[in-house]
């Protein structure tokens, strides 16, 4: 029997739609990794590199091939020509859907089947930035969305993000469900300074995350150039930005001071995230989502108590300022000034990274596992 056959013939507790691989989505492996203790059936329809089945704790994982190198509405018509026939004979209590793109299908499911519907608002999708420059497309999420959000039970990211929908839409104040990371008292490491051949006195500078626009890539390569040698940049994802990162590491000859290492599987990330020096969460706000951003890089370079240098954008610079895990700069910080400001961090790196281990002792999933449980 195939794949796709197995997945018509199923009934479960709950079934989550997700435009993405829960292998690389710490958000999603903690929701299920809390969720299978109270249902014993649950079912995740994703897309993945290839067609294939596993299970991750009581949730059998379907994905559907949606090929790298499809883009736009061809990308989204391939994942709902593999998804909808699969979610169709699927009987369900609820359908959850984590994104947007995932929330038609998790929409019309719902109702077809009388089930329950939740909506993982994880970002603020009608106002998202890589559509900043696109406004039609922009426009058309945010009217599936307005569609279909006002029959979900909807939780957020952020309280900010809470509010903003809403008062967008006048319905019920969404859940807040943190990003916040698994407990696990990670200790520093030699993992990246191993994989990549790094002095014993190098300075790592870490961005984990997508490589796309607004979220300070380039203003991390370009503040090596006030640096002194012994400052390393690495680069720890994938995204569209990531060929032209690569090239201009390339071109200005920097094989020994960044690093661009593509996309690490959830479960080795944080390894390498220990080994860091600083992490850097530079957030730009060219778009209302990153303008209230809480992103899950900021708790996890605490887990691994790793020092942060975030953008001063209100939700980031309240946890920052709140615990005293690193300091927060103007977005359109001037790179010279970046740097400088980093130099002088370094010179205080144990004193934040005691204040890391005293925050993480807050900051973690196990805080608000019962909050998602009672939830759903």
């Amino acid at each position: 029997m195939t794949m796709r056959k197995q997945a018509m013939t199923q009934a479960v507790d709950g079934c989550f739609i997700f435009f993405g691989d829960v292998r690389f989505d710490s958000r999603l492996q903690n929701m299920l990794r809390s969720l299978s203790k109270k249902y014993s059936q649950l079912l995740l329809l994703q897309t993945s590199e290839h067609d294939e089945t596993f299970t991750f704790e009581r949730c059998q994982v379907q994905s559907f091939a949606v090929s790298a190198t499809l883009r736009g509405m061809a990308k989204f018509m391939s994942f709902y020509r593999a998804l909808v026939p699969a979610a169709f004979g699927v009987r369900a209590k609820f359908f959850c859907a984590e994104d947007i793109f995932s929330l038609p299908i998790a929409y019309w499911m719902a109702r077809r089947k009388k089930a329950r519907l939740y909506y993982d608002s994880r970002e603020l999708f009608f106002a998202l930035a890589q559509l900043t420059k696109k406004p039609y497309k922009q426009r058309f999420w945010a009217s599936v969305e307005a569609y279909c959000i006002r029959r979900a039970k909807v939780f957020t990211s952020g309280t900010r993000d809470s509010e903003a929908l809403a008062a967008r839409y006048r319905i019920k104040l969404p859940e807040v469900i943190f990003n916040y990371p698994r407990f696990h008292a990670y200790r520093r490491s030699d993992a990246l300074r191993r994989q990549l051949n790094l002095a014993e006195n190098a300075i790592i500078l870490l961005y984990q995350g997508v490589i796309t626009q607004g979220r300070g890539i380039w203003k991390l390569l370009n503040m090596l150039t006030w640096l002194e040698s012994r400052f390393v940049a690495v680069f720890i994802g994938e995204g569209d930005e990531l060929p032209a990162l690569r090239r201009t590491i390339e071109a200005r000859n920097y094989h020994t001071r960044a690093f661009a290492i593509g996309r690490v599987p959830h479960e080795e990330l944080l390894r390498l995230t220990a080994s860091a020096d600083i992490g850097f969460a530079l957030i730009e706000p060219i778009s209302e989502s990153y303008k209230l951003a809480l992103p899950n890089k900021l708790f996890e370079y605490i887990m691994a108590s790793v020092p942060v240098v975030a953008s001063d954008l209100p939700a980031m610079k309240e946890v920052i300022e709140r615990h005293g895990t690193g300091i927060t700069v103007s977005a359109d910080e001037d790179e010279k000034r970046l740097a400088e400001r980093v130099a002088e961090m370094t010179e205080a790196l144990e004193k934040y990274r005691s204040q890391c281990r005293k925050a993480r002792e807050q900051l973690n999933w196990e805080a608000q596992e019962e909050r998602l449980l009672a939830f759903f």
